[in-house]
């Protein structure tokens, strides 16, 4: 299967903008948690998980060796990992720095979801888990 085939890229751009969760408990979840929220969360919860559902499928399809060197080829994941890159997810909520997806990552992890992170320059973010609310 080529990477042609597969377009990587455009399935990452759909994701970006998926709705298919409770929005409103998802607010409500917030507010009691006191975490003020922008669309910059929703985009980087839904990149989290469409990279790992896309991860899954291409390495059913193709083997995990092949799909991981694809989405690092893309500059989704960084060197030898299965991490999404933070300077991935910062072009995609339209900031300069990775600190704001650190933030908006922090925020998440205070609502329940369980996010792994890599720090330094080849850092990263894997989403591990969602609270059970968020099913």
């Amino acid at each position: 299967m080529s990477e042609n085939k597969l377009n990587v890229e455009r399935e990452i751009k759909l994701m970006a903008n998926r709705k298919d969760f409770d929005f409103w408990e998802f607010l409500k979840k917030a507010y009691e948690s006191d975490v003020k929220l922008d669309i910059g969360h929703f985009i980087i919860l839904n990149i989290l998980i469409g990279v790992g559902e896309l991860y899954k499928r291409l390495s059913e399809e193709i083997g995990k060796n092949q799909a991981q060197k694809i989405l690092e080829k893309k500059g989704i994941f960084t060197k030898n990992s299965e991490y999404v890159s933070g300077e991935y997810l910062k072009k995609f909520i339209g900031r300069s720095s990775r600190v704001a997806v650190h933030n908006r990552i922090r925020d998440l992890k205070n609502l329940g979801f369980e996010i792994e992170g890599k720090s330094g320059p080849l850092g990263g973010y894997k989403l591990i888990k969602t609270p059970e609310w968020f099913q």
